[in-house]
């Protein structure tokens, strides 16, 4: 058992400890609310209960049961229309609300073991019945869940009639539908296997027919070689003839015989095999040509089959956009435009994150409020546009882009001088395509919050991440008050692509053409060294080189030549030279993934086979910057535990057991300095008492919630400029404003909470 599956047990046992005391605190509550209290009592037995279903919500997240968050969720809500006297305490609900207590205490039992499809059909009818009666729709509910065995039906009646198939088929809609069948995906993914091993096939075939070609240019040459000495073997064969009669023959002359008789037979072979090899060579240039164009027919038809519109992951990206923009106070209108067009399925998977990231950083950084729109002279109502167009190359280009504000390139410039230590002299020298470049590094915002959706300096790093990872592009342009535009180019297919070929010592490997930048021939003392790192020179401008066999911890090979080969990787502002041992071929790829236990490869992104059988890896060039980066920063590893041993103290406020054993763990495991508080106002006695270095906290706790525990530590100047970090449920925009409003520097909301959210938001603030 791993680490972190003893963790997840660990914390799994602590959460059934929690949870268990947390229902049989709901239990008593409900049974006490049952005989009518006093007013006073009444709310304070609700508001115990809202706090239970919040509380054990959040923890129920934490170990990833959702069944138990949902109920919680939407017995929370119930209890918090009761607390703010939306609704009112009526006898006849007592009955939903105990079955609710039942049904968590059942899902509890069924945890470890697994909830069966029936309890999670359950789940979704009590949870939907506690929404309606927060609605007020109690006397339908009521009536409906009075019938006999309404919680305990099964989901299919045993008794219920079968449809007769004879109808069916007389039914013209059936008849039309028996046109198509149902294939599982699975399936189908072997199926295209299978056909790109065909493809596979086709290049070897290829390479054979070429060898037939190169051997058959090795008999021409001997043959023309051949036609020059014939003459001098006639030259001898006519002296041995010109022999008196009767004359014998020398040894010698008997084995210039035998050499000249053999000349003889070869030449007559050798212009045989050339016959045959030259028919050999053009019946395989027919069936390479006929096979290859059957194969790649057969590839594109499963292609078809495993290719799917655009609209499969566009469908929900209007209503995101609502969401986005109504939790931001912002009003859009999402245009789509071909999203019929189709596209291989595994692309579309992964171009899915992307598109979203895009979407929301249109919406929640470009949009304007109603109120500044009108200001500018423009609708109330921002609109976000995603068209897709398909491009020669079978490559297809996806434009989003805003009518907002536009990024304010004179902030970004100031954030990249700082952050890039750019000397005053260069300052005049940094164009726009360097500050738009300098988007998509990883940390840079321009969000004065970090919250769920923005202010990490992340989703662009990621965007092109991972859009290189498919083998394109994206890049972005801006107009001041306008708008913003990013446009992605991707490739319709994974299997094929053009790739070079190079030389690392005595490995060869693989680099995609459409990343190289170029390929340059330097002198090798052409290499200069600024500030302890190698560069060239590229473009008027000096650029980091590393040598790939460094990157790759490959033996370096000398070569006695006075030159190197130099690939130039990179895009936009940032390229990085790689100094290789030698560029062999430039060819047509089969790009062959790794499987299940090979999922991770640094620098490396799969494998091809050559038409001669020969296994070699295709590089990822994104790994490979980021190595070279990393390698040109070296640090060493004293310098390494000198920052882990000046890691910081953080203070953890959280009522729920579970929730705060889980954000201690995380934060303790990064090597973080690790103390806890269960309410606000312990969490403000400790931060008097000791020092911290940051806090992270919930919100809705007891005594003194995450607010108003945030805006007490603002007005006290001793502690005032502690980062505060609130986790918490609370997702509406009322509650980010108001997490803003008083002094938080970062919200994250627990739907959407991670480990990597936290550590990048803490790492980021220290």
């Amino acid at each position: 058992m791993t680490n972190r599956e003893e963790f997840l047990k660990r914390i799994r046992a602590t959460f059934k400890i929690e949870a268990g005391e947390g229902i049989a605190t709901i239990t008593s509550s409900l049974i006490e609310l049952e005989k009518e209290p006093p007013e006073e009592r009444l709310m304070q037995l609700i508001e115990g209960i809202y706090r239970e279903a919040h509380s054990l919500k959040g923890a129920a997240r934490a170990v990833n049961i959702a069944e138990i968050e949902t109920i919680c969720q939407s017995l929370e809500s119930v209890f918090s229309a009761l607390k703010n006297k939306t609704l009112v305490v009526a006898p006849r609900l007592f009955d939903i609300f105990h079955h609710t207590v039942n049904t968590l205490t059942d899902l509890l039992a069924s945890a470890d073991e697994g909830i069966s499809d029936e309890m999670k059909e359950q789940v979704s009818e009590l949870s939907m019945n506690l929404l309606k009666i927060e609605a007020g729709e109690i006397d339908e509910i009521v009536a409906d869940t009075e019938k006999p065995g309404r919680f305990d039906r099964q989901i299919s009646d045993p008794g219920s009639p079968i449809p007769d198939p004879v109808s069916r088929i007389a039914d013209p809609a059936a008849k039309k539908q028996d046109d198509t069948i149902r294939i599982s995906i699975e399936k189908l993914d072997n199926l295209l296997f299978q056909a790109e091993e065909m493809l596979a096939l086709k290049l070897t075939f290829d390479h054979f027919s070429e060898g037939l070609y190169a051997t058959s240019k090795k008999l021409n040459a001997w043959t023309l070689e051949g036609n020059e000495v014939s003459a001098k073997v006639r030259e001898v064969q006519q002296i041995l003839e010109e022999k008196p009669a009767g004359e014998q023959l020398t040894p010698f002359d008997e084995n210039v015989k035998r050499v000249v008789d053999f000349f003889d037979w070869s030449s007559s072979l050798v212009k045989t095999v050339e016959g045959d090899l030259d028919k050999m060579r053009k019946f395989s240039v027919q069936e390479v040509y006929n096979s290859g164009a059957k194969i790649e027919s057969l590839l594109d038809e499963v292609k078809k089959m495993i290719s799917v519109p655009f609209s499969t992951i566009l469908d929900v990206f209007p209503k995101a956009a609502r969401d986005i923009s109504k939790d931001n106070g912002k009003e859009v209108t999402m245009v789509i435009k071909g999203a019929e067009m189709e596209i291989d399925r595994r692309i579309l998977e992964e171009i899915r994150n992307p598109l979203m990231h895009l979407l929301r950083n249109c919406v929640d950084h470009g949009l304007e409020t109603p109120h500044a729109r009108k200001q500018a002279n423009k609708p109330e109502k921002g609109t976000v546009q995603l068209v897709i167009d398909r491009l020669e190359n079978n490559k297809v280009e996806i434009t989003i882009s805003d009518d907002g504000a536009g990024i304010n390139l004179a902030k970004l410039k100031q954030k990249y001088i700082k952050q890039e230590k750019i000397p005053d002299a260069e300052v005049e020298m940094i164009t726009e395509q360097v500050l738009l470049g300098y988007l998509f590094r990883s940390g840079v915002s321009t969000s004065e919050m970090i919250t769920d959706l923005s202010g990490r300096g992340l989703g662009l790093a990621i965007v092109q991440e991972k859009i290189e990872q498919l083998g394109g592009s994206v890049s972005v342009s801006t107009k001041l008050g306008k708008g913003t535009q990013f446009k992605i180019q991707i490739p319709l297919t994974l299997v094929t692509f053009r790739g070079v070929r190079i030389q690392v010592g005595e490995r060869e490997f693989i680099v995609p053409t459409s990343k190289i930048d170029r390929v340059v021939r330097l002198e090798k003392k052409a290499v200069k060294t600024v500030e302890t790192k190698a560069t060239i020179p590229y473009q008027g401008s000096v650029i980091p080189l590393v040598y790939l066999s460094d990157i790759l911890e490959i033996p370096f090979k000398e070569l006695e030549d006075d030159h190197m080969m130099v690939l130039v990787l990179g895009s936009l502002d940032k390229h990085i030279g790689f100094a290789v041992d030698g560029i062999l071929d430039e060819e047509v790829v089969l790009v062959k993934k790794f499987n299940n236990q090979l999922t991770r490869v640094r620098n490396v992104t799969g494998a091809t086979v050559l038409g001669s059988g020969k296994v070699i890896p295709i590089l990822n060039v994104s790994d490979m910057l980021i190595s070279a980066v990393k390698h040109t920063t070296h640090q060493s590893r004293e310098k390494i535990s000198e920052k882990v041993k000046a890691k910081n103290s953080i203070l953890v406020v959280e009522d729920s057991i579970t929730s705060r054993m889980l954000l201690k763990n995380i934060l303790e495991t990064a090597g973080y300095n690790v103390s806890t508080a269960i309410d606000g106002v312990e969490g403000y006695t400790k931060l008097k008492e000791d020092k911290f270095d940051l806090i992270v906290s919930d919100v809705d706790m007891p005594r003194m919630n995450g607010f108003d525990m945030t805006a007490k530590i603002r007005s006290d100047k001793a502690v005032a400029e502690i980062p505060i970090v609130l986790v918490t449920s609370l997702s509406r925009r009322e509650d980010r404003e108001r997490g803003m409003e008083v002094g938080a520097n970062a919200y994250i909301v627990k739907s959407s909470f991670d480990q990597s959210n936290l550590m990048e938001v803490v790492e980021r603030l220290l």
